[in-house]
């Protein structure tokens, strides 16, 4: 993957979310922290473990190793999160801008939460890290259109056609 590449996709990937934004921010209360079939038991939990990976993969960058994501519990409101993952992506936009084609193909040594190390390429990182994120939304989607709170096509190739990258001198 190349420094553009990895910028794309972040890009993609704040585009997405904000996206997806609007419809859990017209949800009640109820329907946001009701308990559903999945992994994180609430479209909260579920949009709280997506922030949480974000910002552990970003403090594993910076040289930390988090034994753990942040809780949902540490949310008291959608608001309270979606303010919390825009901080993030100011950070992650440094990191992003920072990138070499070097940096790129160096290994990232971390611990992961129960103690052991493990190494992965930082273009792998990115690659999940993105991936991870359109899973999560693609879980999401189909609850909050069924809730009547659909949001917009969230494709890659809808990105790109409506958010084209700046031509180096024009």
């Amino acid at each position: 993957m190349s420094v553009h590449s990895t910028g794309r996709l972040f890009e993609y990937n704040k585009w997405a979310w904000r996206k997806v934004f609007p419809s859990l921010e017209a949800l009640t209360v109820e329907e946001y922290f009701a308990e559903r079939p999945f992994f994180w038991e609430s479209l909260h939990g579920l949009a709280a473990h997506g922030y949480g990976a974000e910002r552990v993969w970003l403090q594993r960058i910076g040289g930390q190793s988090p034994a753990s994501l942040p809780a949902a519990s540490d949310f008291a409101s959608f608001a309270e999160l979606r303010t919390a993952w825009e901080s993030l992506w100011s950070e992650w936009q440094d990191y992003v801008d920072s990138l070499t084609a070097r940096g790129l193909e160096e290994f990232l040594h971390y611990r992961v939460s129960e103690g052991h190390e493990m190494a992965i390429r930082m273009d792998d990182v990115l690659r999940h890290v993105f991936n991870h994120a359109t899973e999560h939304r693609s879980q999401m989607t189909p609850v909050l259109a069924q809730l009547g709170h659909p949001t917009e096509p969230l494709g890659y190739g809808r990105f790109a056609a409506t958010n084209k990258p700046l031509v180096p001198g024009s």
